[in-house]
């Protein structure tokens, strides 16, 4: 006859089984009451949502940027004038070889 595998080893972690053990709940105590451990279960999910560090987010991992969007906006816009000029006066350049001469 093969041995039954053990309930409570087979569904859960053993960061669970070992919480088990830290609260003294035996085996012998879910077995008289099985839907114990579905209460211990969600109460050990709590206790580790609360010890569970949180991850930091992007604009905490970056130092504190004091931007101007105005600035920005504004710098932005020179810079596309300065290269429609740019690009005006290479149309009209008067260095270049004119074909008819």
């Amino acid at each position: 006859m093969r041995r039954q595998p053990d309930e409570t080893g087979d569904r859960f972690s053993p960061e669970f089984l070992e919480w088990l053990k830290e609260k003294n709940i035996t085996k012998k105590r879910l077995k008289k009451d099985p839907t114990a451990l579905d209460l211990y279960h969600r109460e050990w999910i709590k206790t580790r949502k609360k010890n569970k560090p949180r991850k930091l987010s992007i604009f905490n991992m970056i130092p504190n940027l004091n931007i101007d969007l105005g600035t920005v906006i504004n710098n932005v816009r020179i810079a596309s004038e300065l290269l429609s000029t740019f690009l005006e006066t290479k149309e009209k350049n008067p260095f270049k070889n004119n074909e008819t001469g």
